[in-house]
C-alpha cells in the first residue's frame, strides 16, 4: 500500500484505532479523523512512533461541512485518497422500542448510518479523482440479526449494509470497491468498561461467540486492509461477517472434548 492514502473515520480508539495502524504498516498514509481530539492525537502518535506518516483532523461524521473539510486537508496534504474504513458509531441505552425517545433515535441515525451516507458522497468523488480505490464500512450482526433493546442501533447497522451494497453497485464501474464488515463483539476499552460495569454480564457475552471470545481490534483491523488491498480485487457489494461464530452460535452444541 505504498504511495496510497487510507482515511479512517473513527480513529481515535479501538478497533479505529488498529486499523489507522495497520494501514500504516502496510505503507499507507494515513488521515486519523474523530471528534476526540485526544485520542485521535494518540493515534497519531502510535502512527510515527511506527515509523508511518499521518494527519489527525478532529471532526463530527454527522456534519458536512466536517467531512469536506477533512477531505480538503487530505488532498492538500498528501493529493488524493485511496482507501476508508467508516468505523464511527453511536447505539442508545439498553431500552424496549415503545421506551426510546425520538431524540435518542436520531442520535444514533445521525452518527450510524447518516454519517456512513454523508461520509461516502464526500469520499467518492476524491477517491475517483485519485484513480480508484476501496471503501470498507463497518456494520455489525446487530444490522443482520436484530439486537433486542438496540432497535435504533440494530436498524441503522442494517442500513449501512444496504447502503453498502447500493452505493457498490453504483460504483463497480467506476474503479470503486464498496464493502462492509459486520463484527460481533470487540475486546475494545468500552466494551470492557460495559463488562467492568456488570461482571455478570461477561459469561454471557462471551457465550454468545462460539469461539467464546471477543475479537480483539488488530482481528477486525486486518479485515479491512485485506478489504481494501489488491487482494481483495474482485470483491464488492460483500458484507463479511468477522463475527467469532455469533452467527452460527446456535448450531453450536457441545458433545465435550473428543478423544
Amino acid at each position: 500500500m505504498e504511495q496510497k492514502v487510507a482515511l479512517v473515520m473513527g480513529g481515535g480508539a479501538g478497533t479505529g484505532r488498529a486499523t489507522a495502524l495497520a494501514f500504516s504498516a502496510a505503507g499507507a498514509c494515513v488521515v486519523i479523523v474523530d471528534i476526540k481530539e485526544e485520542g485521535g492525537r494518540e493515534t497519531l502518535e502510535l502512527v510515527q512512533a511506527q515509523g508511518g506518516e499521518g494527519l489527525f483532523v478532529k471532526a463530527n461524521m454527522g456534519s458536512a461541512d466536517d467531512i469536506q473539510r477533512v477531505l480538503e486537508q487530505t488532498r492538500t496534504q498528501f493529493g488524493g485518497l485511496h482507501m476508508v474504513s467508516n468505523n464511527a458509531a453511536l447505539g442508545t441505552p439498553n431500552k424496549p422500542v415503545t421506551d426510546l425517545s425520538e431524540q435518542e433515535w436520531d442520535r444514533c441515525m445521525g452518527v450510524t448510518l447518516k454519517g456512513v451516507w454523508l461520509s461516502m458522497k464526500y469520499q467518492l468523488p476524491l477517491i475517483e479523482a485519485s484513480g480508484g480505490g476501496a471503501i470498507v464500512n463497518i456494520a455489525s450482526v446487530s444490522g443482520i440479526r436484530g439486537e433486542a433493546f438496540q432497535s435504533a442501533y440494530a436498524a441503522a447497522k442494517g442500513g449501512v449494509i444496504t447502503l453498502t451494497k447500493a452505493v457498490a453497485s453504483e460504483y463497480a464501474r467506476r474503479g470503486i470497491r464498496v464493502n462492509s464488515i459486520c463484527p460481533g463483539g470487540i475486546n475494545t476499552g468500552g466494551m470492557q468498561f460495559y463488562l467492568d460495569q456488570m461482571p455478570e454480564m461477561r459469561e454471557k457475552v462471551l457465550n454468545t461467540h462460539a469461539m467464546g471470545r471477543l475479537a480483539e481490534p488488530e482481528e477486525i483491523a486486518n479485515a479491512v486492509v485485506f478489504l481494501c488491498s489488491q487482494k481483495a480485487s474482485f470483491i464488492t457489494g460483500h458484507d463479511l461477517v468477522v463475527d467469532g461464530g455469533v452467527m452460527v452460535k446456535s448450531n453450536v452444541i457441545d458433545f465435550g472434548s473428543a478423544d
